[in-house]
């Protein structure tokens, strides 16, 4: 069996990959794989860049071949996990896969690997960018570079997500066997699928979980299928199969159908019900249910199920004991349809289920007008319904809730009608997909009987929770912080704007001003500029979805920027003249409408300057009364802006009275 696997392999592989000679991309659940080329890169690498939001290349990766087996194995460890959790990687073959590549200069030396798209990446022919954002389209540029330069092998623009594969299964048959269960597939498209995952529940149960199980490939009337053996089954069980194929690359193609197995190789080993009946009794106001038995065998109880719809929701209303063929259902209601059916208990588990049957129980009473006035009313989640109902002895409500405008609808809730005085709220479940719902009621009267629905009413949901604007960026642009984010109004039809909220943190990330709205956008706008910014200061950004009755997304990451310091212009010309009792200093003040202030700083030699005038911004001159004879001063001019701020002074200019 493993033979025919590791061949079977080779032939879906090698159709996929066999003309991706220059790069190409293909997404994968989790991001998109890049094929660089053929050429192992031992004397060159691969260099793969990627387009930023700019438009510009920026490094995503450089890909060497390894240069032991150890790294081979390394490489292998470090692939995105999908792969490593759902996907047997040869890491046994490392010494092998090292060896092999080390024979040729392109991956042929690789035999059955050769196109494998995560033994590529593991000897530096392939790239996984991994953990993409969904819902963009990624460029990539692969170049081959040697120490005589680079040179461009191509581009490739990749959507994400995205799944071209379409491979689908065809239940051919199944075979019990007490022990193990085999099932063939048929598969839809031999070239690029890779494997299955097989799905199992109990018969009814709907409670399908992954089953760990062999795979192998053969040939059934000349069609080529995929042999799943289930090793981890009990006998005279009934089991629901599902199966699921994916690609090379972990992408999903369409689940099978379901098929229903039950594990008993010989029929005559277990008895099963048959005539099974329901009879509803209105004098005893119930209903009577019968069944035969063909063959006792093994049989050590039966159980009954009843529910209110035909296909789900069943429960066990009774458990009786072997040798029993009759119940009565006293625990039900007039005027309502219900279902049931019978299996027995042999040991190892319940038979297949007898074939379910119908029964109402007649009511006495007629019901034939339906509530009036129904309203729909939504706030957040909740949604609150009125109605009023206008036939007497009305003793409780059934509500009906569908999908869309004309969906078909089903029974939610039962309220009494004590309890509800004509209104009922229903809180629907929080999701990021707007929906459309239409409800309904119908009054149940004393004697059971259910009136016609009323007529519909709709509500919009927006689906309680809006798209979180993502990859939000703030870059200083002029005089102002230009901050951009993804449009997610165009996934979500009820955002019908953004808040850009703005906080400022100091040096070490502490918060200093919290987040507060510094603009409202509509949902055409997912840019916006903020001017009024004060220089020096770390401004930290984030912004929120705004729907319908202002609802409003989690905020996103945030971003952050500083705004560079401004000092003011410093005067020009500075100079110093010495008379014979006072020094005399003169400038030029810079044109700059901020400045508000003149400082003259004055010091001695080998003293520290002190501040001698502080004079208005359109005083260019200054009259040094207090120096003293003898004595060597030094000087220096700075305008102050309107914040305080200081210009840098220039060298100092210096004088002596004489």
């Amino acid at each position: 069996m493993k033979r025919i696997l590791f061949i079977f392999i080779t032939t879906l592989c090698s159709g996929a990959f066999l003309s991706a000679q220059s790069p190409s991309g293909k997404a994968y659940p989790n991001g998109i794989y890049i094929f660089c080329g053929r050429e192992i890169p031992r004397t060159f690498s691969y260099l793969v860049e990627k387009k930023d939001a700019g438009g510009n290349w920026v490094q995503a990766a450089e890909l060497r071949a390894p240069q032991n087996a150890a790294a081979l194995k390394a490489n292998l460890l470090n692939l995105p996990a999908c792969f490593r959790s759902t996907m047997p990687l040869p890491f046994d073959q490392s010494d092998f896969l090292y060896t092999q590549q080390s024979k040729s200069f392109t991956t042929d030396s690789l035999s059955v690997y050769a196109y494998d798209p995560k033994i590529l990446a593991a000897i530096g022919c392939g790239w996984f960018d991994d953990g993409l954002a969904p819902n963009q389209t990624c460029q990539y540029r692969i170049s081959r570079v040697t120490r005589a330069g680079t040179v461009v092998l191509g581009e490739v623009s990749q959507r994400f997500p995205e799944n071209n594969y379409r491979g689908s299964l065809e239940i051919l048959q199944f075979t019990p066997g007490d022990d193990v269960i085999t099932l063939y597939y048929g598969l839809s498209d031999t070239t690029a699928t890779h494997n299955l995952r097989l799905y199992r529940g109990r018969f009814l149960e709907n409670n399908y979980r992954e089953v760990p199980s062999s795979t192998g490939y053969s040939s059934l009337d000349g069609r080529r299928v995929a042999v799943v053996h289930d090793e981890s089954v009990s006998k005279g069980m009934a089991y629901s199969y599902v199966a699921i194929p994916y690609d090379y690359l972990g992408n999903p193609g369409t689940p099978s159908d379901t098929v229903n197995v039950y594990n008993l190789t010989k029929m005559a080993d277990i008895g099963f019900a048959s005539n099974f009946s329901a009879v509803a009794d209105k004098g005893k106001g119930g209903v009577t249910l019968k069944w035969n038995i063909k063959s006792d065998l093994y049989v050590q109880s039966y159980e009954l199920y009843r529910s209110k719809d035909y296909d789900t929701d069943y429960e066990r209303i009774a458990a009786l004991p072997a040798g029993t063929s009759t119940y009565f259902d006293g625990d039900v209601d007039p005027a309502e349809a219900y279902f049931y059916f019978v299996v027995m208990n042999n040991g190892f588990g319940n038979s297949l289920p007898s074939a379910r049957v119908p029964v109402i129980l007649e009511g006495s009473l007629p019901n034939i007008l339906p509530p009036q006035d129904l309203v729909a009313s939504l706030r957040g989640n909740v949604v609150e319904l009125t109605f009023q109902s206008i036939e007497p002895d009305i003793r409780s409500y059934q509500i009906f809730r569908g999908e869309g405008y004309t969906g078909e609808l089903s029974l939610i809730a039962s309220i009494h009608a004590e309890d509800s005085s004509g209104s009922f709220t229903d809180t629907l479940a929080l999701s990021v997909n707007p929906q459309t719902y239409t409800y309904a009621v119908a009054d149940v009267n004393s004697s059971n009987s259910i009136s016609p629905m009323s007529d519909r009413v709709s509500i919009q949901y927006s689906g309680g929770r809006l798209p979180i604007p993502s990859r939000v960026q703030a870059q200083l642009r002029d005089n102002g912080i230009l901050v951009i984010w993804d449009d997610v109004a165009q996934q979500n039809a009820f955002v019908v704007g953004y808040n850009v909220l703005r906080s400022t943190v100091d040096n070490a990330g502490k918060t200093i001003e919290e987040p507060q709205i510094v603009a409202t956008t509509l949902f055409s706008q997912n840019a916006y500029t903020d001017t009024l910014l004060i220089p020096g200061t770390h401004y930290r950004y984030v912004v929120e979805s705004v729907g319908i009755d202002d609802e409003k997304s989690s905020q996103s990451l945030h971003v952050g920027v500083i705004v560079p310091q401004k000092l003011p212009l410093p005067p020009g010309q500075v100079s110093a003249i010495a008379g014979s009792d006072r020094i005399t200093l003169r400038w030029d003040n810079p044109i700059d409408p901020d400045i508000k202030n003149v400082r003259i700083y004055r010091a001695t030699l080998n003293a520290k300057a002190a501040l001698l005038k502080e004079l208005p911004a359109n005083q260019e001159s200054f009259e040094d009364r207090t120096a003293k004879k003898g004595i060597h001063y030094f000087y220096y001019v700075v305008t102050v802006n309107n914040r305080g701020e200081e210009s840098k002074p220039d060298e100092p200019v210096s004088a002596r009275v004489r």
